[in-house]
C-alpha cells in the first residue's frame, strides 16, 4: 500500500510557485531596491557637498594668491564679493570676504579670506589666513 500513497501525493505537487510566494518575493526585491535608491540619493548629496567644499577651497586659495601678489601700496583693508559656482550649471554662489590687517609697527599684514556658501539650507564656510611681509621698497 505504501507505493500507491506516494504516487497520489506526487501527482498533486506541480513543482511551481504559488501566487503568495511570488508576491512575497516581489515585496522583498522592492524593499531592497528602495534601499539602493535611498543610498544613491545619499551618495549623490555627499558628492555634491564635497564638490562645493572643494570649489570653495579653490576660490579661497585663488583670492589669497591675489592678495599676496598685491604690492603694499595697493593692499586692501576689506572687501566682499560673490562668486558663482561652476559646478552643475552654477546654481549656487559663494560669498567671499577678504581682509588685510596691518600688524602694528611692522611692514607685515595678516591676510584673511573667508568663503561662505549654503547647501540644503545649511551654511558652510572656509577660511584661509596668511602673513605677508613687505620689503623696504613695498614689494
Amino acid at each position: 500500500m505504501e507505493p500507491i500513497a506516494r504516487q497520489a501525493t506526487s501527482k498533486l505537487n506541480n513543482g511551481g510557485f504559488t501566487l503568495i510566494e511570488v508576491m512575497v518575493s516581489i515585496v522583498i526585491v522592492l524593499v531592497g531596491l528602495l534601499g539602493l535608491v535611498q543610498a544613491m540619493g545619499v551618495a549623490t548629496s555627499y558628492n555634491l557637498k564635497n564638490l562645493l567644499r572643494d570649489e570653495a577651497v579653490l576660490i579661497g586659495e585663488e583670492q589669497m594668491a591675489d592678495l599676496f601678489r598685491r604690492p603694499e601700496s595697493a593692499q586692501i583693508t576689506s572687501d566682499s564679493k560673490s562668486v558663482t559656482s561652476r559646478i552643475r550649471g552654477g546654481g549656487s554662489t559663494y560669498n567671499v570676504t577678504r581682509r588685510a590687517t596691518k600688524v602694528l609697527n611692522t611692514s607685515s599684514y595678516q591676510l584673511t579670506v573667508n568663503v561662505g556658501w549654503t547647501h540644503k539650507q545649511v551654511p558652510y564656510q572656509y577660511e584661509v589666513q596668511a602673513m605677508r611681509t613687505y620689503n623696504a621698497d613695498g614689494n
